[in-house]
């Protein structure tokens, strides 16, 4: 064990700059090939046992550096596909939901078109403004009374509507 640390002691003295310029070279970054230079010669003692010395040791030190700084650009590449495909997941997501969007607004168009103008406004006074009755009764001129009874014409169309858009569904009934 001793003797694998003095060996890569040496390697490390003699090949560590050559090794950092290549990871530094295929990186383009000085954190990035630092961090990859003590990958490698961490690789290197791995795999000092391994090395049958058919060629010189800065050739062999040189390919495992190599091929560690390749494999962190595929990975980054990966990586970075990954990225892609999740953006355009969640770009196909938002398409489905401005389309379901689009769907619910064609629908609402459609029962308010089935509505005279003064059911119309009063219906989007109370659920597309939130106004509460009694802004919307004297905003209008109505008693409370009357405008529930107006608003309760609404829901009624409406679940007439919804039913026939969407059979099978179940609607709650819902108190104004």
């Amino acid at each position: 064990m001793e003797t694998d640390r003095e060996a890569l002691r040496d390697l490390y003295q003699r090949y560590a700059s050559r090794v950092y310029q290549r990871c530094r070279y295929l990186l383009r970054n000085d954190e990035d090939a630092r961090d990859a230079m003590h990958d490698v010669f961490i690789k290197v003692l791995a795999n000092l046992e391994g090395f049958r010395g058919q060629a010189s040791p800065l050739t062999w030190i040189t390919r495992i550096s190599t091929n560690h700084c390749l494999n962190l650009l595929r990975s980054r590449r990966a990586a970075w596909r990954e990225e892609l495909r999740e953006m355009a997941r969640v770009a196909e997501q938002a398409r489905e939901s401005e389309h379901a969007t689009i769907e619910r607004l064609d629908l609402l168009h459609a029962i308010l078109a089935r509505c005279d103008a003064g059911l119309q406004e009063l219906a989007v006074y109370y659920f597309v403004d939130e106004m509460t009755q009694d802004e919307i009764a004297g905003m209008v001129g109505l008693s409370v009374p009357t405008l529930r009874k107006r608003l309760r014409q609404f829901m009624r169309l409406a679940r007439r509507e919804l039913t026939r858009a969407m059979p099978g569904v179940q609607l709650k009934e819902a108190a104004i």
